[in-house]
């Protein structure tokens, strides 16, 4: 029984010690990530005032989706 206690403890030990390592190889990307989505917030933030025939304030709608949904608007 000592044997498998052990074997069980390093194989949580080590899954712990993954999991950890990869969500810090991730935390550079998404600080990158916070810039552009400040500048889509004051170009909304414009095109609230603006009509629906501007262009710009199109590819910022669609931006906004992309950036929350995830996937490219359809």
């Amino acid at each position: 029984m000592n044997r498998s206690l052990v074997w069980g403890t390093t194989l949580i030990v080590l899954l712990g010690i993954a999991a950890l390592a990869g969500r810090a190889s991730q935390a550079p990307i998404q600080a990158q990530a916070a810039a552009p989505s400040r500048m889509i917030e004051s170009e909304l933030a414009r095109c609230r005032t603006a009509g629906q025939d501007d262009e710009a304030c199109r590819a910022a709608w669609a931006a906004a989706r992309e950036h929350f949904f995830g996937r490219p608007a359809s």
